[in-house]
């Protein structure tokens, strides 16, 4: 077994004084290779990378790490290769790779860290405060609960048979009954007696806590409320605005979705690269954000948020994505999660199940056993396979357009509120012996079938 790590850990970001190398750029490579077998798992954690996966014909693989700086002083771009958070572990059965970025600061107090965080830069609004209004709250509510421990009712709901099990356990004090006549001798014991006692303390101390802090709380609103009256508003508001004008002077202009940062009109440029060859049976799991993937004929299962997806053929696997154009050759044996996906492309789908919300998606070719679910998005398909058997639709308040072409086909609709426009209603009586079926279950929306 071949087992290697190297940690990079990256930090970024500087302001403050910058040099006058910044027009140069510095790069930098590292190579891992593991033997493995040719059904390996590889598992990506990846953000703000570029990760282009392609096979060949070995039971090895190998990850080149490239990572390149413009913009930034010769000693800054060496601390910043030296902590990248790359790192490559490996065995024959799964090899995990990692490209984020820093969890520790290693530049100085000029620098600001965003650590691949969702950051958007603010545009600080100044609130109107006299327009706010802190609410009357009723804190007069009902705490006369029920915490009697009612043992009658408990006794009603023991079985005959003896299929009856009653715990209780406070302050070191443990009682297990496991049958109605361990309980039956239960309530002849001295313990029985101490047990009702003892609940019936503890209720009527959580009744006075609930009183006490009932109180409280009205007490501590009375004074906010004044508090609040009092406060010099103008004062805050012109700190505020004093906020917000420093901040515009320093000119920032950052976005988690992209590797460049300005500063003071200055670019500084960071890019990470992963190239990835694997054996053609190999297997992924990801979890990227901020990421460009492209993957090759594989099987492929995890998480991809707000970068790119591209693979030829997906062959299997469980498979979410989020914030991210799509752009698939052929989908097969796959589940599928689009969730606010503007632009999705996929050529051809068989044998599986894909669900978007919020999305966009274009399907060229519907084959066998494809079931989709559609909510809140756009869905247009350009043709079916001639004997496709089955097709499942689930619409709700979404928009799609079936094209069926020369295809025959038999319907099958229970919707709700649907504006439905079957242009091909009556065709497939030419040909009794047709098998293909379109099931579309929707609601609040509309479809077209042409």
């Amino acid at each position: 077994m071949k087992h290697k790590s190297y940690r990079r850990v990256i930090t970024l970001i500087a302001i403050g004084v910058l040099g006058t190398t910044f027009g140069q750029k510095f790069d930098k490579k590292f190579t891992e290779n593991f033997k493995v077998n040719k059904d390996v798992e590889i598992v990506i954690n990846a953000s703000n990378t570029d990760i282009n996966v392609t096979t060949w014909d070995k039971n090895e693989v190998q990850v080149e790490a490239f990572v390149e700086i413009e913009g930034l002083s010769k000693e800054k771009a060496e601390k910043y290769f030296k902590n990248w958070n790359f790192e490559a572990l490996g065995n024959k059965s799964k090899v995990s790779i990692t490209s984020k970025g820093s969890n520790t600061h290693e530049f100085d107090d000029n620098f600001i860290f965003f650590n691949d965080m969702d950051f958007t830069f603010p545009d600080i609004q100044l609130s109107n405060f006299d327009s706010i209004v802190i609410p009357e709250m009723n804190f007069d509510y009902d705490f006369d609960f029920n915490f009697d421990f009612n043992f009658d009712d408990l006794e009603k709901n023991m079985n005959d048979d003896d299929d009856f099990s009653f715990e209780w356990e406070h302050n070191g004090d443990k009682i297990s009954i496991k049958s109605k006549k361990e309980w039956e001798a239960f309530k002849k014991s001295k313990k029985y007696k101490e047990l009702k006692e003892k609940m019936s303390v503890e209720q009527k101390k959580l009744k006075e806590q609930l009183e006490k802090s009932k109180e409280q709380m009205k007490k501590s609103l009375s004074k906010v409320k004044l508090e609040y009256k009092y406060i010099d508003k103008e004062k805050i508001k012109k700190s505020l605005a004093k906020a917000k004008e420093h901040l515009k002077e320093m000119k920032i202009n950052f976005s988690s979705g992209s590797n460049d940062l300005m500063i003071d009109g200055k670019k500084i440029k960071i890019k990470k690269r992963l190239e990835i060859k694997v054996p053609k049976t190999a297997t992924f799991n990801l979890n990227t954000r901020h990421c460009k993937v492209k993957l090759p004929n594989t099987v492929a299962s995890g998480s991809v948020k707000y970068g790119t997806f591209d693979a030829n053929n997906l062959n299997g696997g469980r498979l979410t994505i989020n914030y991210s154009p799509v752009n698939i050759n052929n989908l097969n044996a796959c589940t599928l999660f689009l969730n606010n996906v503007t632009d999705a492309k996929i050529a051809s789908v068989t044998n599986t199940t894909l669900s978007n919300n919020s999305s966009g998606v274009k399907i060229i070719k519907i084959n066998e056993n494809v079931h989709i679910s559609d909510k809140f998005g756009e869905l247009t398909i350009n043709s079916f396979n001639p004997n496709f058997g089955q097709f499942v639709l689930n619409l709700s308040q979404s928009n799609a357009t079936v094209i069926l072409g020369d295809v025959l086909s038999n319907f099958k609709f229970n919707v709700n509120k649907v504006k439905l426009n079957n242009q091909k209603a009556g065709i497939s009586n030419i040909n009794p012996s047709n098998k293909n079926i379109i099931k579309v279950n929707g609601d609040y929306s509309q479809i077209v079938i042409k």
